[in-house]
């Protein structure tokens, strides 16, 4: 019998977690930004590693100029390094493999953002919402929604 339950639960628990693999592009009329510039133009990757995923982001900034952003996320609660984004160095998931998780975003080691990412029932949109108080010390907040591709 325990055997039968946990086999089930394990079924339950592989059901749960989002399915964020493959290529999103933001959609940017249906995306604002506030107190900073939205990209032109951003496509990002997450590519299954392990129990975690790599996160890739290319495209073009407001100002012309490419974005090139990654990390790879580990497991829940673990601080990874990011490279490419100007506004924090580091960060740290909660709920990494779920329809909704939240991120910690962290600029020399404290909090200075916030982001809540969400998958859409039918794994076709992905929504981050977050603010984030910038190196000058102004705050940003945004509403991005990528489509998949």
């Amino acid at each position: 019998m325990k055997k039968v339950t946990l086999l089930l639960l394990a079924g339950v628990l592989a059901a749960m977690a989002a399915d964020f693999s493959g290529t999103w592009k933001l959609n940017v009329a249906k995306s604002k930004a506030e107190g900073m510039p939205m990209p032109k133009e951003q496509t990002t990757t997450y590519t299954p590693k392990g129990t975690g995923y790599e996160y890739t982001a290319k495209g073009i900034a407001a100002t012309g100029q490419p974005i090139a952003g990654s990390f790879t996320y580990v497991e829940d609660g673990a601080e990874v390094k990011t490279t490419g984004f100007p506004n924090w160095d580091s960060l740290v998931v909660t709920g990494g493999q779920a329809m909704k998780s939240t991120v910690q975003l962290k600029r020399g080691g404290k909090v200075v953002g916030t982001v809540t990412r969400s998958l859409s029932a039918d794994g076709k949109s992905l929504m981050l919402v977050g603010k984030v108080t910038l190196p000058d010390g102004k705050t940003a907040t945004y509403n991005y929604h990528y489509d998949k591709q």
